[in-house]
């Protein structure tokens, strides 16, 4: 398979060139949805990069089947290294902490907010965004996976918590971007 593509990164301001289509899917599916959305990629010759559209490039944003990737045969065997210095067990590896440039603009303003999972919680918000909403208190444990939070008791939001928080107070807004409140929401929001 021809290297022929090549990915731009936008938000995390990185170009890759001469990929093969399966690297630029393996590349692409680990993208997150805000990078996605800023991604361009183009291939040899073209004239211009585009963005990546989950319609025209339905074939990129699409898993292959694992019996594409897990046939080991024509290849040697993995052997695990137990109790060498090259044992996985031994290594504990420490992401970097990458400070990533704001997507939306954060306005710092209490509105009353209502999460309903199995239950309703009632709480005000310390700030909120086109992204997501940050709460005054802590969110209970009933408030799981997605849910809805009705933002001012206008605009009915789905939502899901932000992972990897200490305390519970920040959701990110997982709204479909044609959904009528998040369209509303947001006209709210530049009013501010």
């Amino acid at each position: 398979m021809s290297s022929t593509w090549a990915l731009h990164n936008a938000l995390k301001a990185w170009t890759l060139y001469n990929l093969s289509e399966s690297e630029l899917r393996l590349l692409l599916l680990g993208l997150s949805e805000n990078e996605l959305k800023l991604a361009k990629i183009c291939k040899k010759q073209d004239s211009e990069w585009q963005r990546v559209d989950k319609t025209q490039h339905a074939g990129l944003l699409t898993r292959q089947g694992l019996e594409t990737y897990s046939s080991a045969e024509g290849y040697p065997a993995v052997h695990h290294d137990v109790g060498s210095a090259c044992d996985t067990e031994y290594f504990v590896i420490k992401p970097n902490k990458v400070i990533q440039p704001r997507l939306h603009k954060r306005y710092e303003i209490v509105v009353p907010c209502t999460l309903v999972g199995s239950k309703e919680f009632l709480t005000e918000t310390i700030d909120l965004s086109e992204g997501g909403l940050y709460f005054k208190d802590i969110i209970p444990s009933f408030i799981a996976g997605y849910f809805l939070v009705i933002v001012d008791g206008r605009y009915r939001l789905m939502c899901s918590l932000v992972e990897d928080q200490k305390e519970k107070k920040r959701v990110q807004i997982v709204s479909e971007e044609s959904d009528a409140h998040f369209v509303q929401y947001k006209a709210w929001l530049s009013t501010l």
